[in-house]
Order: structure tokens, then sequence, then C-alpha cells
């Protein structure tokens, strides 16, 4: 183009940021920018616009933020794009934190607004935040539009709230229910064990005449699996294959190897992996090797663990899934060896991480490997912890490291 002759204006710019954001290129990216700022285009809002997405897409939030405080605060677009640009990096506080600051300044969020910014609430399933966030919507008229009432459900749902996200879903009318919120809703249920509800509403979706899609079947299937409805889950599986003629994609079979899984049907699983038309992903193996630990099958856990030490060798969580299973079985020697595998490469876990909130202070807690509360968080939630670790105990958590007052201790031992 520029050896025709022919000067590249900020509409050509925008579109190879966006490419280079699309390609997470961010070498080219900071090298359009340069070329902007010496054409002087970086002051046109499109291409302040197209970098501030660039950046958050090459997961360079702080180059993105950088470039949006020195955009025009009066635009819609530049809020739009850092907004979704938390979102695409998981940081829902500071999302909500934006949002706010754009409401102080005058502006009015439009649709495209809202929906860039409403998946911030579910990044930390702030249920308070959330009800805050829905009244706001109601008052504002907002709520009516179905892709907005859709992320609703969604965060309710992760939420926890399933009674809200329920409500809100049954006041759409029937018309508007497009298969996303159908998804939505069936995904909800399902991740909170509720997989008799979640298969229920599949059934009255396909009913409405609503054509499922590869997300709503893994949805469903994740639901059956987790709620041990395997006959359920292969009747649905045989029906996208059979039906709906949907090859099935990694997901649809790492749910079916999670199903079968569980529920001891630990050759069929394998069976299923063995077949699968291309190379399965860590994410299937995984969940075989996760079924292996349950049942302690140490047979097919190392043929799982292979696979895994192979695709992901710096992954601690298997080498520890397969030290579990040879402890369970008596192979000391083989489990130690799995521990000295981690030491010998360096590798350690990963800490976990556990949400304590109680009356609306949310503490976020490393956990080492499982829970890990300090006396001030204990002070500062006023949590009844002699329960929590009466509760714990008497369900099985005998390896829990929780450090506790004085008073509580004194309390445990009276009780």
């Amino acid at each position: 183009m520029v050896l025709e002759g022919v000067k590249p204006n900020s509409v050509t710019l925008a579109s190879l940021l966006s490419a280079c954001g699309e390609s997470n290129n961010l070498m080219d990216g900071r090298c359009l920018h340069g070329w902007a700022i010496r054409q002087k285009l970086e002051s046109d809002v499109m291409v302040e616009t197209s970098l501030i997405d660039m950046y958050a897409k090459c997961n360079r939030f702080d180059l993105s933020f950088q470039v949006f405080k020195r955009t025009s605060k009066r635009k819609t677009v530049p809020w739009n794009a850092i907004l979704a640009g938390c979102i695409h990096n998981r940081l829902g506080n500071e999302a909500i934190k934006l949002f706010k600051e754009m409401l102080i300044e005058g502006m009015k969020p439009d649709g495209a607004t809202l929906k860039s910014f409403l998946p911030a609430y579910a990044i930390h399933a702030d249920l308070q935040q959330a009800m805050n966030m829905h009244s706001y919507l109601v008052r504002s008229g907002l709520l009516s539009n179905s892709e907005i009432a859709t992320a609703v459900v969604d965060i309710y749902s992760k939420c926890g709230h399933l009674e809200s996200a329920y409500k809100i879903f049954s006041g759409i009318p029937d018309k508007k229910k497009d298969i996303y919120l159908w998804s939505v809703i069936i995904a909800g249920f399902g991740a909170h064990g509720h997989g008799e509800i979640a298969v229920s509403l599949f059934k009255e979706m396909v009913r409405a005449g609503v054509k499922p899609n590869e997300v709503t079947f893994t949805s469903v299937l994740h639901a059956c699996s987790h709620a041990g409805l395997v006959d359920e889950g292969l009747d649905l599986f045989k029906f996208m294959l059979i039906n709906h003629q949907i090859i099935p994609a990694d997901d649809h079979y790492t749910c079916i190897v999670d199903l079968l899984g569980r529920s001891g049907r630990l050759d069929e699983a394998y069976d299923i992996i063995r077949t699968m038309p291309y190379t399965p992903s860590h994410a299937v193996w995984g969940a075989l090797l996760g079924a292996c630990v349950i049942h302690e099958n140490a047979e097919l856990g190392e043929k799982a663990a292979k696979r895994l030490f192979e695709l992901e060798p710096e992954n601690t969580g298997n080498y520890v899934l397969m030290a579990k299973i040879y402890s369970a079985v008596g192979r000391w020697k083989d489990a130690e060896n799995m521990r000295r595998i981690i030491n010998d490469i360096g590798l350690r876990k990963a800490p976990a991480h556990s949400l304590i909130q109680s009356k609306m202070e949310a503490k976020l807690n490393q956990e080492n490997p499982v829970i890990y509360v300090t006396r001030a968080q204990i002070e500062v939630l006023d949590i009844d912890t002699s329960y929590i670790y009466r509760f714990l105990k008497g369900h099985g958590h005998i390896h829990i490291h929780v450090l506790v007052s004085k008073r509580c201790i004194e309390h445990e031992h009276r009780t």
C-alpha cells in the first residue's frame, strides 16, 4: 500500500491495530503506535480506541490504561474499550471503579458499555455489587435489552443466587429467549449442582423450538457430570451427535470422560479417549486422572499422568495427584519418587485461593495447600472459627492449617 503511494489514514491504522490485538502481536502493535505518534494520529478517537483495545488484548493493561488516561473523557467509545480491556484481563474491581468514574464524569453508558462491563460482576461473584447494578439497570430501563438481561442472569448464576437468576429468566417473554439466555441459565444451575433442573431446562428449551449449540451441550453435559446423571449425560451426548450432527469438541469429550470417570466407569472413559478423532488435550487427560484419584486406579492413572507430563510438564498438580494415587494404593516409593521429581526440577505448587465473606467484608486468602486464615482476618470478619473448625474436621478435612486465637482454641477444647 505504501509502495503504491497510498498514505494510510486513521481507519487503516485502526484496522492494523485490531489485527495486532487479535493475534497478540505486541511488537508490531507498539511499532504502529510509534508511527501514529509521528503522523500525529494518536489523538484520533478511532486510533485511541484501537490502541486501548490492542494493548489490553496483548495483556498489557498498564499500557492500555496509559493511552486511556490521555484520551478525551467526553466520548463513550474509549470508556467502552477500557472496560472491555479490564474484563479481558479479569480485572473486575478495576472495571467497576472505572464505570463509577464514568458516571461521575457525566457520561451516559450505552448498550455497548454495559455489554463490555457487566461481566465484571461475574469475575469476583460479588452478590451485593451485582444487586446494586441490577437495581440501576431496572431504574434506567435498560433491563429490557435481552443481551443485558442475559448478562444479569449470568452474574446472578455465578454468584450462586439462582432464585434471582431464574426470576429474571422467567420474566423474559418466550419469544425473546434466545440460545444465549438458555445456555446461561442451564450453565448456572449445572455449575451449582442442580443437574436435574439443568436437564429439565434443556428439554424445555428444545420443546420451545430453540436449537442447542455447542456451548449449550457443554453446559448440560457438565451439569450431568457434576450431578452424577450418567445415563442422562450419555443420552444427551448421543442426541448431540445424531439429532444435531454436532461434532464433539474437546470440552464435550472432557465432560463425558469426567461423567464416566466420576461414576467409576474408568475403562469406558479411557475407551472414549482412545477413539477420539484428534489428539486429546490436557483437559481430557486431566479428567481421567482426577477420576483415577477418586477410585484409586493406579494403572490408568499412570497412563493419564504420562500424557499430562508431556503436555504440561510444569503443572505440579499432575505430579501431586499421581503421588496421591500411589499413596492410596500403598506404593510409597513411587509416591516419594513423584515428590522427588517435583523438587528436582524446581517446581512449586501454585497456591490456591479461598474467598471468605462475612457482613459485607471479603478477604482473599492464599491456601497452602488448602485453608489458611490469619487471626487478623478472623477478627475483621467476625467468624465463629470454632464452628468452622469442627465442621471441617467432622467432614474429614484433617490436614487443615488454621491459625486461630487462643480464645477459639479454648472454646474448641470446652466443646
